[in-house]
């Protein structure tokens, strides 16, 4: 058996309402998807121990309802409600009890959301495939440090970095990274990614993920000047974004793909692929929620 179905089972016990949907996502893409989930299962049994995947399924569940329940407070006021960003950074970023499930529930969103599938394909594909040889990168916003983990997996050679603001999500990344194998390549700092030099010497790298960040601030431009200084010419970024798509800590609301698209140029970097995917949504519903992503260089 395939250490990804150790997911998709616990899925069946735990999270019948959604389990149909999130295996018909892994079978429609299982050589993606098992990529992505085989080595996380290792890891995620390896920190935590077997009940790691029924914790997962529950909290994937909650995940989902919340965001169908922000989706109809969304339809009826016809923009976000968020918290305050005070509110959102106790009661959300630095509560164990909300980030650790939270966490479980944005890693398996990637796997079963037909939105997110393209992201994880151009990720491995035209990100962490593309980059030079020993290449540094840089992830924003790192939350539970997969999607590091995962290209220090295909990539050997690389040395990677990752923030958070949040010390409960940087806590699940380093207890990942201790059992990945990987700990002499990745390490976890809790951190503002927008208040931060980068790191040694000038700041650059060839890499930065900055993945499902800019919904969450409240003005998400810093974060392209940010990413443009950051990154060296010749450098790749992954970044995603969500549209249209509320939560409780999603702040800065995006309507159109052309709207991070003229941030990332306006801060002097250039789009050479985008993708944009959109989840199911009822039938008269307004707005319909949308996961982009794009690969940036600089101009």
């Amino acid at each position: 058996m395939e250490h990804a179905e150790l997911f998709l089972e616990a899925m069946d016990r735990k999270a019948k309402m959604f389990a149909r949907s999130a295996r018909a996502t892994f079978n429609a893409n299982r050589e993606l998807c098992t990529w992505l989930m085989n080595p996380l299962a290792r890891w995620a049994e390896a920190a935590y121990g077997s009940a790691v995947f029924d914790a997962a399924a529950r909290g994937y569940a909650e995940y989902c309802v919340g965001v169908a329940k922000a989706q109809k407070i969304y339809e009826s006021a016809g923009k976000y409600t968020p918290e305050s960003m005070p509110e959102i950074i106790s009661g959300v970023y630095e509560d164990e009890g909300y980030m650790v499930p939270y966490m479980w529930a944005a890693i398996l969103i990637y796997p079963f959301w037909p939105s997110m599938i393209s992201h994880i394909a151009m990720f491995r594909d035209e990100f962490v495939r593309r980059l030079p040889r020993n290449a540094t990168v840089r992830e924003l916003a790192a939350g539970h440090g997969v999607l590091s983990l995962l290209a220090a997996e295909e990539r050997p050679d690389l040395q990677i970095e990752g923030t958070d603001i949040s010390p409960p999500a940087v806590a699940v990344a380093n207890r990942l990274l201790a059992v990945s194998g990987h700990a002499g390549r990745v390490c976890f700092a809790v951190k503002d990614a927008l208040n931060s030099d980068g790191g040694a010497g000038d700041g650059r790298c060839h890499g930065i993920i900055s993945a499902m960040l800019a919904e969450h601030l409240s003005d998400p431009k810093p974060l392209f000047k940010t990413i443009s200084h950051q990154v060296l010419p010749d450098g790749l970024v992954f970044f995603s974004t969500a549209l249209e798509s509320p939560q409780r800590d999603h702040v800065f609301e995006y309507n159109e793909e052309s709207q991070p698209l003229q941030m990332a140029e306006r801060a002097g970097l250039r789009v050479s692929r985008l993708a944009s995917d959109a989840s199911a949504t009822p039938p008269g519903f307004r707005f319909k929620p949308r996961a982009t992503a794009m690969i940036l260089r600089s101009r």
